[in-house]
């Protein structure tokens, strides 16, 4: 083993310049790009993937309990909360939360524009951890279980078409037949999450003073939203929610609820494992390529070394060690352009996206420690 390592690196890295070792690096720098676009596949991905899961959580929780009804749209039929259903819900170790809420419809009237909007009506309880991080000015409201409040949060989208800022109050209507309910709330944040889809359609208000529109009890809902520790459970609780519940209710996860965008994550899947099948195969032609180059180019010293007495498992050696040379190097180098990149996009967001068509507004990264490492 020290007569193969101490002839490749002298090969591969003496002092003066020569055709070893000018391959030698040729080698090193195909394998470290190969290596740095496999690693930034995947982080890209797994960025995606998380990010897109957290805003989509953010809105609709990992499950949505709901009223099946014939026809489709944002309100859902309304059912009286159940206090038992909640509690035993709430005291599984893999539940997070639960929450009661109502979607309900209504228009926006500013000065000059109208603005359909949907009301998420939550409760005071109601985790604003999502809405806290993706708050562009002005503050969380603040709820009671005892009084309305009618304090909202609107997105910027809204907000900038209807030429609103904080502190405002805005003309809301909601319309049942021919029923006409008039209120004026005031606008207490405004936030931006980066899926604009989702920002053009909904508000966040009170449950009690939506409640307040559809019941005067305070005790109906629309659906349950239930958050989970660890995602991979998801099926699971599905089928502990299924035998709590009766066939009435809708037990749907967020996957179920927005197919088309987790469906668009599946395409870059199979994008992203082409990209990372070719790359690996590019890289290991390079160093066949190259240790072949190199074994021809030292033909004389194989005959040398062999008239001496070397066997050919020693002079195999040789080439062994260049090899991994080779592999170290790119990995090392690979791993240095990658991940040096990933902190320059993470820190500065050179790399912008259109939030219309990828949810998000700058490319994002995630590499879990285990995934980098395998």
């Amino acid at each position: 083993m020290q007569f193969g390592y101490h002839i490749a690196k002298k090969l591969s890295f003496k002092t003066q310049q020569t055709f070893t070792k000018t391959v030698t690096l040729l080698a090193i720098i195909a394998v470290s790009i190969s290596v740095s676009v496999v690693i930034l596949s995947f982080g890209i991905l797994l960025g995606f993937k998380k990010e897109i899961r957290e805003k989509v959580k953010g809105y609709a929780g990992d499950i949505n309990v709901t009223r099946y009804q014939l026809a489709s749209g944002n309100e859902t039929n309304l059912f009286d909360i159940d206090s038992a259903f909640i509690t035993k819900t709430k005291n599984d170790p893999a539940i997070e939360s639960i929450y009661p809420f109502i979607h309900k419809a209504g228009i926006l009237k500013s000065d000059s524009t109208l603005e359909g909007i949907i009301f998420k009506g939550v409760p005071a309880n109601f985790n604003f951890y999502f809405y806290q991080k993706h708050l562009v000015w002005g503050k969380i409201p603040i709820y009671s279980d005892t009084s309305d409040s009618y304090d909202i949060l609107i997105s910027e989208y809204t907000a900038t078409i209807l030429d609103l800022d904080t502190g405002d109050r805005v003309d809301l209507y909601f319309i049942d037949q021919a029923d006409v309910r008039r209120r004026k709330p005031k606008i207490c944040g405004v936030f931006n999450t980066g899926l604009r889809e989702f920002d053009k359609q909904f508000a966040i208000a009170d449950l009690r003073s939506i409640q307040r529109i559809v019941d005067q009890t305070y005790t109906q809902a629309g659906g349950y939203q239930i958050n989970i520790k660890d995602a991979n459970s998801t099926p699971e609780i599905q089928d502990q929610l299924s035998k709590l519940l009766d066939y009435t209710y809708a037990i749907q996860t967020m996957q179920d609820l927005y197919p088309t965008m987790f469906q668009w994550l599946d395409i870059v899947d199979t994008n992203v494992l082409v990209i990372i099948i070719l790359m690996s195969i590019v890289a290991i032609i390079n160093i066949i390529t190259m240790l072949l180059i190199l074994i021809i180019e030292r033909i004389p010293m194989i005959g040398i070394l062999k008239s001496m007495g070397a066997s050919s498992s020693k002079i195999g050696s040789i080439f062994n060690w260049q090899g991994g040379f080779i592999l170290f190097g790119g990995l090392l180098l690979g791993n240095i352009i990658a991940l040096g990149l990933a902190h320059l996009q993470k820190k500065y967001t050179i790399i912008q996206l259109n939030p219309d068509t990828y949810y998000m507004d700058a490319v994002p990264f995630h590499l879990p420690l285990t995934t980098w490492f395998i």
